[in-house]
């Protein structure tokens, strides 16, 4: 008995310095500010940086958007084909240029699964249905709500509407609330697990009108090798100081572009079209 108990000592040590050594791994060997675009006018200031995490084998490289607005209003989204529709879709550089968009991301790609969720662009009500995903909302004074997949109640599209919703948004998951990581679900349609890299677009609120926007490559050799977990996300977030953040539609649609230019390097050899665009105008 004696010399069972020692061997699960032993087993049990050897655990927690593997995960010890697992966690280890997982935190950059170096952060660096690489780049830093600055952009302004009398009615927006954006400031992109661009950071390089280096880790013992691969790179992260993301960007984070700073979008400071003086009105709600120039947050904006537009549809891949100026419609509401299951097919419709195009590069997000296509459909900034119609909206002649200074800051563009890619969005939630609305239509992939088109029987879920809620759906309320530019103050219009599109889709009012069940979903088992975690929700934003933009309100109309530009504040962020977000709703988690268990608090989510359908049915209440025309009373958001009533009070002023913007846009709604049904990917996920919801990574900031009240200034803070939120406990990420085991379960989603996406894998959440801290081991997960992907290219990832995901939207933040700091307070008024100002947002905190940030793109990760990711599948990129030599550049960005896998991409960003979901974890590192939040706490990038957190850091910015931002009250809410979300989630978008990322791996090869993630996309930013700087008034008409690719800030980001997508995973494919060319833009991903998609359902959807988020942008700030001018």
């Amino acid at each position: 008995m004696k010399m069972k108990r020692w061997l699960c000592l032993v087993l049990t040590a050897m655990l927690v310095l593997a995960a010890g050594s697992a966690l280890a791994k997982t935190e950059p060997e170096t952060k660096t500010l690489e780049e830093t675009i600055t952009w302004e006018s009398d009615t927006l200031k954006i400031t992109i940086d661009r950071w390089c995490h280096a880790f013992k084998k691969t790179d992260l490289r993301f960007y984070v958007a700073v979008v400071e607005a003086t009105s709600p209003e120039q947050l904006r989204t537009a549809f891949a084909g100026e419609r509401y529709s299951k097919e419709d879709t195009e590069a997000t550089s296509d459909i900034a240029a119609r909206h002649e968009a200074v800051l563009a991301i890619n969005g939630d790609y609305y239509n992939y699964k088109d029987k879920i969720g809620l759906v309320i662009r530019n103050g219009e009500l599109y889709r009012d249905l069940d979903g088992s995903r975690d929700h934003l909302l933009v309100e109309k004074d530009g504040s962020f709500v977000g709703i988690t997949k268990a608090e989510y109640d359908p049915g209440h599209g025309e009373e958001y509407i009533a009070r002023g919703v913007q846009q709604t948004f049904t990917f996920g998951p919801l990574l900031v609330r009240d200034g803070a990581m939120v406990e990420l679900p085991k379960k989603y349609i996406i894998y959440t697990d801290d081991t997960i890299r992907e290219p990832r677009t995901a939207i933040g609120w700091v307070d008024g009108t100002k947002y905190v926007v940030i793109v990760a490559d990711g599948r990129r050799k030599d550049w960005s090798d896998k991409g960003m977990t979901l974890q590192e996300l939040q706490e990038v977030f957190v850091q910015y100081g931002c009250q809410v953040a979300y989630n978008l539609d990322g791996g090869g649609s993630a996309t930013m572009l700087l008034n008409g230019e690719l800030v980001n390097r997508p995973s494919g050899s060319r833009q991903r079209d998609v359902s959807d665009i988020v942008y700030f105008s001018n």
